[in-house]
């Protein structure tokens, strides 16, 4: 693990796009199918969030190995988008596991606002009362929730890609995780404030559309995100490779055993 400076915020995020450009119309395949695969999953009331969070540790892995390959200069494949299922999985369903009670932990504090107002909307997609709206409770509760969240972000930002390449177990995982993020909370500082700036960007330019131009806003918004998904996947990797560059990465651990 090493310390690097501010400025590598930002380098990350061009890395990211870099490794986006080596195979764009495979890494938007492969976005999309995982973000279909998640959207199904969604239909299936409780059960479908909480199995596609339980699982979201495994497929990050299985993109930090698609930019592996393509740092390696190899072609992406559509079997890659399960490639992280094939190392350490029962750690990364612990992860998964421990991902999704910090989330509902997060969502409970955030209920000292609302009186769980946020917590049911998350979790069973029940819309919220205008008096929540009206009084202000809401606006709080989702102020509140993302500085709660902060930390849980910070343990979980390289805890998957540790236990998976790293051997690492999954209490092991999340504490390297927090403190490689904290000690480099200055390149994460420049890193999250271009990430939030082009949300706001984006929601600020939703927010003032009227009339009929908001169904062809939404049809740009979704294409905008399909594109810029893959750098934003990409950039944890980059963020993984500048901390711990000493540190090998199996791209493709099965075919390797096999001799593919």
């Amino acid at each position: 693990m090493r310390i690097v400076p501010a400025k590598n915020g930002w380098f990350w995020v061009l890395r990211g796009f870099a490794l986006f450009r080596q195979s764009p119309v495979m890494w938007l395949f492969l976005v999309f199918t995982y973000w279909v695969a998640v959207a199904f999953l969604g239909q299936i009331r409780y059960l479908g969030l909480a199995t596609s969070t339980v699982l979201l540790p495994a497929f990050s892995v299985s993109f930090m190995v698609m930019c592996a390959v393509l740092e390696r200069g190899e072609m992406l494949r559509p079997a890659l988008l399960f490639s992280g299922f094939r190392n350490e999985l029962p750690t990364l369903i612990v992860l998964g596991v421990l991902y999704l009670l910090s989330i509902v932990a997060v969502l409970g504090i955030a209920s000292l606002a609302d009186a769980g107002v946020l917590l049911r909307w998350v979790l069973s997609g029940e819309p919220p009362p205008k008096e929540a709206l009206l009084d202000g409770s809401l606006l709080r509760a989702m102020m509140i929730a993302p500085l709660a969240a902060v930390p849980i972000l910070m343990a979980f930002w390289f805890a998957p890609v540790l236990a998976a390449w790293n051997r690492m177990g999954a209490l092991q995982a999340l504490f390297y995780s927090f403190f490689a993020v904290w000690r480099n909370w200055r390149a994460f500082f420049v890193y999250a404030a271009l990430v939030l700036t082009a949300v706001f960007l984006g929601t600020g330019a939703a927010a003032t559309t009227t009339g009929g131009e908001i169904q062809t806003l939404r049809f740009l918004s979704l294409i905008l995100t399909l594109l810029a998904l893959p750098t934003v996947f990409a950039s944890f990797y980059a963020s993984y490779r500048d901390i711990f560059p000493p540190d090998p990465v199996p791209a493709d651990p099965p075919s390797n055993a096999t001799g593919t």
